[in-house]
């Protein structure tokens, strides 16, 4: 598919930044043709920028991963992330058509005027996505245009973030070598939920929760539409801080131990419990770890500990929205979390309703040893996004004949290197 036109996504997480590079195939699916991340090292922090240069760096080599296996050069990105303060409201908003046809300029008057009524600045407003319609007595209306009346009604949910963060996040992929525009920064819940849901899904109701490294997102659709979105300051790294705490070692090491101790089947093996002690992991020898063996089972209890007060939390956000009862298809779980073995029965008891792992399976091809995984939910659905907002003028393609030259392994820049020696050069002068 070199014909093809390439989307390009980042996902900022706290821990690792992830980059996704896919070709449309057709309207629900895409090619993966690259793949890229790098760890953040400290610069994210529950989904807040707190260095910039670490993040530039992670950024970058995240990028040129992606687009050294893509044979395509990156230019301009959809960013997903999860940090700050963000505030979503529904307004109401109405505008007379005098018996006429509604027209798409109607549905962008509208989208305006909701945006208008959140009184906050144009650079803290992330998405306005309408929930129903309604026309003169005729409420329910999922697209209008069309449609013939007298007004035009819709409920629309406009969310908002910190202008702040917003600002940091811009900067950090400018610095980075890459354009972004208005309305390319996308929350990640919603982008997962892109990734993971049918229509089917939105319309008996559902819940996607995310749990990240810093954070852990959620976002309800009930009836088709958007019904909410939260994010809860706590994700997998602080199950790996509870556990450096406790074993009284380094956090990567803690990392290391976590990720093969709960990895899913197929995977890294696990060793055999013993009825009596339960299995031992062996903890490698250093001035930081001491002599011998931490018990498997003792590593699960201070993880699932932790994992239960993060999904309790969750439930508690979904007993003060008053959802549970509508949520048909239970809550999917996506982000590199729902990858522990077991999830699905541990989470069953703490909701009390159906629990899934959100596949993207169906949904890509190409590179998908990596991009069926949960923990690249939100990457793939950004891809959607970029689809849906870029121009042709926004759009690389590939070149297998210029790539092989163009992406030697031997080079140490991308192509797009000279933007970011402007960018670099324009930052200092």
């Amino acid at each position: 598919m070199t014909d093809q036109p390439v989307f390009a996504a980042i996902d900022l997480g706290s821990t690792k930044v992830c980059a996704v590079l896919g070709q449309a195939i057709d309207d629900d699916r895409f090619e993966i043709v690259g793949i890229g991340s790098a760890s953040t090292q400290n610069g994210i922090r529950n989904g807040t920028i707190v260095d910039v240069q670490q993040t530039v760096a992670a950024i970058r080599k995240a990028v040129e991963v992606a687009s050294r296996k893509a044979s395509c050069p990156v230019s301009r990105v959809v960013v997903g992330f999860a940090g700050g303060e963000i505030d979503g409201q529904d307004q109401r908003v109405m505008i007379a058509l005098k018996d006429r046809e509604v027209m798409p300029s109607d549905i962008d008057r509208i989208l305006q005027e909701a945006r208008t009524m959140m009184g906050c600045a144009p650079s803290e407003l992330l998405h306005t996505i309408p929930k129903s319609y309604r026309i003169d007595e005729q409420g329910g209306i999922l697209n209008p245009v069309g449609m013939v009346g007298a007004r035009l009604e819709a409920l629309v949910h406009v969310i908002r973030g910190s202008d702040m963060v917003l600002a940091n996040l811009k900067r950090s992929v400018e610095r980075a070598g890459l354009r972004v525009r208005e309305g390319d920064f996308i929350l990640q819940p919603l982008a997962s939920a892109r990734a993971v849901l049918t229509e089917d899904d939105k319309e008996l109701g559902v819940c996607v929760v995310d749990i990240g490294g810093g954070t852990t997102t959620m976002v309800l659709y009930l009836n088709g539409a958007l019904s909410g979105v939260r994010i809860i300051p706590l994700g997998g790294a602080a199950m790996t801080k509870d556990l450096a705490a406790v074993m009284r070692i380094s956090q990567s090491d803690a990392e290391r131990i976590k990720k093969e101790v709960f990895s899913a089947p197929g995977q890294i093996p696990l060793p055999e419990a013993s009825e009596e002690e339960g299995a031992s992991f062996p903890t490698p020898q250093s001035e930081e770890i001491p002599p011998g063996s931490v018990r498997r089972t003792q590593i699960r209890e201070v993880v699932e500990a932790r994992l239960e007060e993060i999904l309790t939390r969750v439930k508690g956000e979904l007993d003060r929205l008053r959802q549970n009862a509508f949520l048909a298809r239970g809550v999917v779980l996506v982000g590199g979390v729902a990858r522990m073995p077991n999830i699905v029965p541990f989470a069953e008891k703490i909701f009390g309703m159906p629990i899934s792992v959100g596949q993207t399976g169906d949904r890509v091809q190409g590179l998908v040893d990596q991009a069926v995984s949960p923990e690249y939910a939100s990457a793939i659905g950004l891809l959607y996004y970029a689809r849906e907002q870029w121009g042709p003028e926004d759009l690389p393609y590939r070149d297998s004949a210029a790539s092989q030259e163009t992406f030697d392994p031997g080079q140490k820049a991308l192509p797009a290197s000279g933007l970011r020696i402007w960018n670099w050069l324009r930052e200092i002068i």
